[in-house]
């Protein structure tokens, strides 16, 4: 098989099997398994926002009915039981056998067409609506084909309240349901597909016809095991972000409906969004429209921001599954058992070389006699920093002297004016850490070109929590990998520097590829960000630690951007929408809050700027405004 990291593999596999053997359960835990115990995610209307490559689709797949009765078909199987474990606690499974008859449709095909239609908004709406039940209808009928049950054994349960109606959608059996379904749909697509539109009186009347089986079904009735199973019927509406602005809404507000007794999601990206429902917050955008979210809608962000070390966490485990199973689909690893893409990426780093080091020490004793600093506070400087380094894998000769010119540094920074002339004790004591030590990385990436961004946890945040940029990120690994193997080097494992390189490559290529809309204004703001992010992180004394990865912008005029700079509010939506950007809101520091715009995963690796996050610069909204001018 080819690098199944070079595209999302799950994506193209058609053959369900071959889909669930590369499947991870770790998103399932992370965004469904909390809502799904409080009984929020098929009582109502769920949205699934992402950007693109976050794995909505994939999640949508494994709730279709065939999916489902194939896991459970193969639940002897080691891979396949953590899936039915979740799945069971997501309400997806019960008692053996699918809660659901769960089917999804793309809304990217034709169905914008609608919108270009010409007649009134309200008829262009009923059209849709009708034919998405049509299809939908068709769509869970299939899905119960598949898995070998015959149509005549079908039925379904009306509500109670919809007997009447029963006859508007064909019938109570599955071969009635079919049969009405597809005239309804022909009837709809040859209206809309048709090159000159028909006039209004002369639309077949099947296609305006009642027809609303979401408002009849209750559930439907299936033979299983020598017995009748009820479940109820369940649509998942995905790549809504296709849609016309005013037809997302429409759909929106019909699925919206409390009556409908259909469990429903919509999967969509933000760029389906308006900026002010993607900017501040995407509950404060719908309420305006009327619409309680937290009552009526049940808001699922793939990348929420709001508990960033845990989201952090979570897909470390989930992509590290991930890369398990893509490798075991590739001969070359699978007959080796090179399971473990961790096990394949050195964290041992690679120092400069001895000339390089020559001119580092050199750099520190010029420091220690510019700043007069007297042997014995040099002395237990460098104990301090041996002391720390010791308990870390990264403890060379070369971040040892770096820590010492940022230390050196700082002291100078603290020490009164005329301490210069003399040893004084700095205004606060000197201490080395975690974001001193990461500043000094830092600077001897710049300085003298030593490997910072290599190991399995550093490929995961350079991902930004999105699978699809994991897995081109990984890719560029994994093609290394597979040609030493094929080489028969003698290390199996990548080295740290050649780790490095590729990754920052495969960044800066990615950057080059985009092409969403206002990609060029998004690169410019980004690239203004990312410099001015870079030079606060190269200061000598390493003020934020490792250094800057964000602008933070104050709250308050960071929610006005919408009304008061429409133009930045657009180009910061697609922005936050394609990865470049991560919005944080309501940062608290130094007694303010702040929204910080913190730079993407290939961003980072692009402008080399350090992977911990927290590190900001003040800045306010007319900066954003003069780093567009000024490109």
């Amino acid at each position: 098989m080819a690098n199944p990291f070079q595209k999302r593999a799950t994506e193209y596999v058609r053959d369900n099997e071959a889909f669930l053997a590369m499947v991870t359960p770790e998103p399932l835990v992370t965004f469904l398994k909390k809502p799904a115990l409080e009984g929020r995610l098929y009582d109502r209307l769920a949205m699934i926002i992402g950007t693109p490559g976050s794995g909505k689709t994939t999640l949508a797949r494994l709730f279709e009915f065939s999916t489902l009765n194939t896991l459970l078909n193969n639940r002897q199987l080691d891979d396949y039981s953590p899936l039915v474990d979740i799945l069971t606690e997501c309400g997806a499974i019960l008692d053996q056998h699918p809660a659901f008859v769960g089917g999804r449709i793309p809304l990217e095909a034709e169905y914008r067409d609608f919108w270009e239609l010409p007649y009134e908004e309200k008829l262009r709406t009923r059209l849709m609506i009708q034919l998405l039940q049509a299809r939908a209808v068709l769509t869970w009928l299939r899905h119960i084909q598949v898995t070998g049950v015959a149509l005549d054994q079908v039925e379904i349960v009306p509500r109670a309240d919809a007997h009447a109606a029963v006859e508007s959608i064909g019938g109570q059996t599955g071969s009635d349901l079919l049969n009405r379904a597809q005239s309804v749909e022909i009837a709809i697509y040859d209206a809309s597909a048709a090159l000159m539109p028909p006039d209004v009186d002369d639309i077949d009347k099947e296609a305006t016809a009642a027809y609303r089986p979401f408002d009849v079904i209750e559930a439907f009735r299936i033979p299983n095991e020598g017995g009748m199973v009820s479940m109820r019927p369940f649509i998942i509406f995905d790549d809504a972000h296709s849609l016309h602005p005013d037809q997302f809404t429409a759909l929106r507000d019909w699925l919206v409906k409390r009556e409908l007794r259909i469990a429903r999601w919509v999967l969509t990206r933000l760029d389906a969004l308006s900026p002010r429902e993607v900017l501040p917050s995407l509950t404060a955008g719908i309420a305006e429209q009327g619409i309680k979210p937290s009552r009526e809608i049940t808001v699922i962000r793939m990348q929420s921001g709001k508990d960033r070390t845990g989201e952090r966490r979570a897909f470390r485990k989930m992509a590290k599954d991930m890369a398990g199973r893509y490798l075991r689909q590739m001969e070359i690893f699978n007959r080796r058992r090179l399971h473990s893409l961790s096990a394949l990426l050195s964290t041992t780093p690679r120092s400069i070389s001895d000339v390089k080091l020559r001119q580092l020490t050199q750099d520190v004793d010029d420091l220690k006699c510019r700043y007069k600093i007297s042997s014995k506070r040099f002395d237990d400087l460098g104990k301090q920093t041996r002391d720390y380094l010791a308990a870390t894998e990264d403890n060379g000769d070369d971040v040892q002297l770096e820590i010492l010119t940022v230390l050196l540094e700082r002291y100078a920074k603290r020490i009164p004016q005329h301490g210069l002339f003399g040893d004084f004790e700095p205004r606060r004591p000197l201490t080395v850490d975690s974001g001193v030590a990461d500043g000094a990385r830092i600077h001897l990436l710049h300085k003298y070109g030593r490997p910072y961004y290599f190991g399995m946890d550093t490929l995961c945040d350079a991902s930004s929590e999105n699978a699809e940029q994991f897995l081109q990120l990984a890719a560029a690994l994994v093609s290394q990998l597979e040609t030493q193997l094929i080489r028969r080097d003698r290390d199996q494992v990548l080295a740290s520097q050649v780790q490095h390189k590729l990754l920052c490559a495969r960044a800066t290529e990615m950057i080059r590829e985009w092409d969403f809309p206002q990609s060029d204004l998004v690169l410019r703001l980004a690239n203004g960000v990312a410099i001015q992010c870079r030079a606060k992180s190269l200061e000598g004394n390493a003020s934020l630690g490792g250094g800057a990865t964000a602008w933070g912008i104050p709250q308050d005029e960071f929610d006005s951007i919408s009304e008061v700079n429409p133009v930045l509010a657009q180009i910061m939506k697609f922005g936050v929408a394609y990865n470049a950007f991560t919005l944080v809101p309501n940062h608290k520091t130094k007694n303010r809050m702040w929204c910080l715009i913190e730079l993407g995963g290939v961003l980072l690796l692009h402008h080399g700027l350090t992977l911990t996050r927290g590190g900001f610069l003040e800045r306010r909204v007319d900066d954003l405004v003069r780093l567009l001018s000024d490109g």
